[in-house]
């Protein structure tokens, strides 16, 4: 049995970024870019204004109410050819607009008094020069870096990319990932179960977990206890990138995923590591195919996924960092442990003005799956811990839906 560090160096060792293909700008979301990508020019092109109000030459203005004669107007999306601002003249300027040359600032129009039969305006400041200027090349140079290789895409990036003319994207592709469900109790969500049987709720949850990744499951369905059924579903699993199987990875004589995979020319990298829940967490390697064997129990598959899973996606989809965030959360009460292994507990954390805040949530066990729904993260307590209390600091991995429970919400 290994510990956990020692299971993510594994995985991290037999993986690595898939190869690059290029995509447009609309199908970037989620993705991961595989180049740099520079500015196509300066960002803003041209000295341009931040206000709406008037272009003028500060040293027109040494004191406040002196008036300058208006002697047109720039737009944004206009060139301000033919509009030029000599001594004693202003022209109206909007948000956007390029500065006209001989201006070098811009008066807001809240600061502004036009006399219309005049065709004068006066100002009750004396600006300085550059004042509510955008200047030319102030947010980017041409030929500067825009994002980085291994950038996340999303809304922000996609706006950078769109603001630069980069709508062709290369970026890592995406895993193809399979799921098989395994075992006789198992039956799908819409059937009404027998005493003895389970509906699939693990095919649902790791569906939704790699839709949150923005990767699209494909669920091979149920493998019975029947061997030749279960080497058939592998054998199609394992055309994907990484191939999740749940159930049948323990020591049990119906336990068959172990002999199976093997059978099938899988190399195992790892059975069994020191956690709680999910001690019986098996990874393996098929050509260019990853297997995680996540224990049958809701609770355990929600973890190991979370755990080891995610980042293994993460990685195989270029993130220069792959690995789980954990952060300091204080315990607002104690929890109940057993010590020997790391153990992720179930916990519902909340934002105070202390700081973050973790309560256990109450849990039968690993085949609670209704558990998972009252929490919002794990606590993660080290395998030397006994029952850690009120006041106890740790760390811990929060999920997805955290906003909603931030304020004690929910």
């Amino acid at each position: 049995m290994i510990d956990v560090e020692q299971a993510l160096a594994i995985l991290e060792q037999e993986s690595e970024a898939l190869a690059a293909v290029e995509v447009d700008l609309c199908g970037a979301r989620g993705a991961v870019l595989a180049e740099r990508v520079v500015a196509d020019r300066d960002v803003p092109p041209a000295d341009c204004s931040a206000m709406d109000g008037f272009a003028v030459r500060a040293a027109d203005l040494p004191e406040p109410d002196r008036s300058l004669r208006i002697v047109g107007e720039v737009r944004a999306g206009q060139s301000p050819e033919g509009t030029a601002i000599e001594a004693g003249q202003a022209a109206r300027i909007y948000t956007g607009a390029m500065l006209p040359a001989g201006a070098d600032t811009v008066v807001m129009i809240e600061r502004a008094r036009e006399d219309g039969a005049a065709g004068t305006v006066s100002f009750d400041v004396a600006p300085t020069p550059g004042r509510h200027v955008r200047g030319r090349g102030q947010d980017l140079g041409r030929g500067e870096t825009v994002l980085c290789a291994s950038t996340p895409l999303h809304a922000p990036q996609i706006a950078a990319l769109a603001s630069v003319g980069h709508t062709r994207v290369r970026v890592h592709r995406r895993p193809t990932v399979y799921i098989v469900s395994t075992g006789d109790e198992i039956v799908e969500p819409e059937r009404s179960p027998e005493p003895h049987q389970v509906r699939n709720s693990n095919a649902a949850t790791l569906s939704a977990q790699l839709a949150e990744m923005g990767l699209e499951p494909r669920h091979l369905g149920i493998a019975t206890d029947d061997r030749e059924r279960l080497d058939e579903m592998l054998a199609r699993g394992l055309a994907g990138d990484l191939l999740l199987v749940t159930g049948g990875v323990s020591v049990g004589a119906y336990d068959r995923v172990p002999q199976a995979l093997e059978d099938a020319g899988a190399r195992v990298l790892f059975h069994r590591v020191a956690i709680r829940p999910g001690k019986p967490m098996l990874a393996a390697r098929a050509g260019n195919c990853r297997i995680l064997g996540l224990p049958g129990n809701p609770v355990s598959t929600y973890a190991g996924f979370a755990v080891f899973g995610a980042p293994l996606l993460r990685r195989m989809m270029g993130y220069r960092h792959w690995k789980n965030v954990e952060v300091p959360v204080t315990l607002g009460e104690s929890f109940r442990q057993r010590p020997g292994r790391v153990t992720y507990h179930l916990a519902r954390i909340e934002l105070r003005p202390e700081g973050l805040v973790a309560r256990p949530v109450k849990s039968t066990g690993s085949g609670d799956v209704l558990s998972l729904a009252r929490a919002n993260g794990f606590v993660v307590a080290p395998d030397d811990a006994r029952d850690p209390g009120v006041g106890t600091r740790l760390p811990a991995l929060l999920w997805r839906d955290f906003a909603r429970f931030g304020s004690g919400e929910g």
